[in-house]
């Protein structure tokens, strides 16, 4: 609520995104760690994770492996910043994430204690921004392998995110919420509710005390969720990462026997405020013709100056 200082708020949207964001990786095969070994993971609250790199612990937003194995790989774990703020991602963020997974990369030994756990991950760093990246702040990240996704201009996530803001704005209070004590229940009750858990929404209401309205904002955000037919991750031939969002299914048949495809891009004008063109991509093999958006680095959204035609 408005009486909650600007940073707060801040962090506030920024737990509930962070739900938004992990319930998408939970669909595309990312399963959230959960388990302490205080080790190299420790967990003093709920959904509060630290992972030991060589010279501190850092906490993670997001914290994921991948539940597919890849050869010659180790199991890969997702290391996850999350932010949400209207003004571009700048690259101080980039520079000190950059520095949190290096220093967790570099923490690895050999223990003559066969009892203490060695498994070794391949460590990706992605910064998730709700809103967008600086181009320093992009370039910065491609140099260091940090991945950074952007949910800028996506159309069918911008409902979502309004209605973000507007929960966060009229019906909580940041001091109450990000209390130490309320901090860990107020996410695994927003996470439940997104998995309409009807109960979860009766908890809520009582332990964070929201005004009436609050029921009818949340199963609007709901409503606005559950119109996303498939979501996937996919990298372009130079590396670029990109998260695809639409409201049809995936086509699946295209996969069954390769990971690639062929495809199309293509953008049109933006019906978003502030935003002049919208991207989306289709595969060439589809039928169907389905369109999947996302919003494309720098690089790419330079491009649309070198192509033909709009669509």
């Amino acid at each position: 609520m408005r009486s909650d200082r600007p940073f707060d708020r801040g962090r506030l949207k920024g737990y509930m995104w962070e739900c938004v964001i992990l319930k998408l990786l939970r669909e595309n095969e990312f399963l959230e760690v959960l388990v302490s070994d205080n080790i190299r993971i420790r967990q003093h609250r709920s959904h509060f994770l630290e992972i030991r790199g060589r010279g501190a612990w850092h906490q993670i937003d997001c914290c994921c492996d991948y539940d597919s194995f890849i050869p010659f790989i180790n199991p890969i774990r997702l290391l996850g910043e999350v932010k949400f703020q209207h003004k571009p991602i700048e690259k101080y963020l980039i520079r000190e994430f950059i520095g949190t997974i290096k220093d967790i990369q570099e923490n690895y030994f050999i223990s003559d204690d066969f009892s203490t756990s060695t498994e070794r991950y391949t460590e990706l760093g992605v910064f998730f921004s709700a809103n967008s990246f600086s181009e320093e702040a992009e370039k910065l990240a491609f140099a260091h392998n940090v991945k950074t996704i952007s949910y800028n201009n996506i159309a069918i996530l911008e409902p979502l995110k309004k209605i973000v803001e507007e929960t966060e704005r009229n019906y909580l209070s940041a001091r109450l919420c990000l209390s130490e004590n309320n901090q860990s229940e107020f996410i695994t009750l927003f996470r439940d509710i997104l998995l309409r858990n009807e109960e979860a929404i009766l908890k809520f209401k009582k332990h964070f005390r929201t005004p009436n309205g609050f029921e009818k904002v949340i199963n609007s955000l709901l409503d606005k969720f559950y119109k996303i037919g498939a979501n996937f991750v996919a990298n372009s031939s130079g590396g670029a990462m990109m998260h695809f969002v639409g409201i049809n299914t995936f086509p699946d048949e295209l996969f069954g026997k390769t990971d690639t495809q062929p495809c199309q891009v293509f953008y049109q004008n933006s019906d978003l405020p502030n935003r002049e063109y919208e991207f989306y991509l289709i595969f060439s093999e589809d039928q169907k013709k389905r369109k999947f958006y996302f919003s494309p680095p720098t690089s790419l959204r330079q491009a649309v100056f070198f192509g033909k035609k709009k669509q």
